[in-house]
């Protein structure tokens, strides 16, 4: 509609009240109130409401005109405060329900707001842009401990050795031990690798990754102690710290022994001690008579010259050779006496 003055889309004149609900003024023109003239009988009644209403493309200095102040019912996340329509009071554009929004760091999840703080601040853990009507909550990985937030900006990202997991947080926690975060605003921390343990809470870095002794392993990440280092058994043994799997526990070879779990190399067999098998946790002792030298894996004959014969091991593992016994025959080497049969002697060399 066009009119000349004023109340291009409705013009109320000398009346006791208006409501208007619903409605949708479009391409009105007018010089004042381009869409609305309202003339009220009594300039300060409050009997004067406009609620959910619709305004586009009028046009004119004002877009509502009233000698009387008019309420506004919004659209949530808006305010208007009773205004006439003119003066100070003039505003022009499109808009639906209400031409002002809540100000940023306010939120309005009401429908008869007057004023920009609206509902009130924006609540911790959450950020309010400008028109907000429900806050909006602050992701993961970052915080909010304060009110009145006015953008996603405002979210504090949580610090290396940080997380937080959900949305809407006031604040983060620490990196359990077993973990750590390198970057901000995580919202996990990464598990520490196998084969090792990070017993600090709050790492920022896997550089306080502790690896596994020598002898022990751990195919487990986010371990927090080296109570998670599982030892090899006894019978073998891994040189390597750090080692994820048991398969770096290698069985001692002949000749060696690990007698307890948890060692980094297998100790050779003591001279007057043998092992032929592997993975072994413990040496023979040498038969008498028998040749076994550092690490031997197998008992070897004595070396005695005839006349002699051996009867013991001693702690370098060679055999100690005796005088053969008066009444018997000694071949040398390995063999023991031989008693004489009756009728022979053996004579003392």
């Amino acid at each position: 509609c066009k009119a000349g003055n004023s109340g291009g889309g409705l013009f109320a004149e000398l009346s006791q009240s208006l409501v208007i609900r619903g409605s949708a003024f479009e391409r009105n023109e007018a010089d004042k109130g381009a869409a609305i003239e309202y003339a009220s009988q009594d300039t300060n009644s409050e009997i004067a409401l406009i609620v959910g209403t619709a305004f586009e493309g009028n046009v004119g200095e004002t877009t509502v005109s009233s000698n009387a102040p008019i309420s506004w019912t919004c659209e949530r996340g808006q305010y208007m405060p009773p205004t006439s329509g003119d003066g100070e009071d003039a505003f022009s554009g499109d808009f639906t329900g209400c031409l002002k929004e809540c100000a940023a760091g306010f939120f309005g999840n009401e429908t008869d707001l007057s004023s920009p703080t609206c509902s009130g601040q924006c609540p911790e853990g959450n950020f309010c842009e400008q028109g907000t009507a429900d806050p909006t909550p602050c992701p993961a990985g970052t915080r909010m401990p304060a009110r009145g937030a006015a953008s996603s900006d405002s979210c504090i990202p949580c610090a290396p050795g940080q997380f937080q997991p959900g949305t809407g947080a006031t604040e983060c926690y620490p990196c359990r031990p077993g973990s750590y975060s390198s970057s901000v605003g995580e919202a996990s921390c990464e598990p520490c690798p196998p084969g090792g343990y990070c017993e600090v809470e709050g790492a920022a870095t896997s550089m306080v990754w502790e690896p596994c002794p020598a002898g022990s392993f751990s195919p487990t990440s986010g371990s927090a102690s080296s109570a998670s280092c599982e030892l090899c058994p006894a019978g073998t043994a891994s040189a390597a710290p750090g080692a994820v799997s048991h398969k770096t526990c290698e069985p001692c070879e002949p000749g060696h022994f690990a007698a307890t779990p948890g060692l980094s190399k297998c100790e050779r067999c003591s001279a007057g001690f043998y092992q032929k098998a592997s993975g072994a946790a413990e040496c023979l002792r040498c038969k008498p008579g028998s040749l076994c030298p550092l690490g031997a894996s197998l008992e070897l004959p004595a070396a005695c010259e005839p006349g002699t014969y051996a009867n013991a091991t001693d702690d370098d593992g060679d055999p100690d050779c005796f005088d053969c016994p008066a009444g018997s025959s000694c071949p040398g080497g390995a063999a023991r006496p031989t008693q004489c049969t009756a009728g022979t002697i053996a004579p003392a060399e």
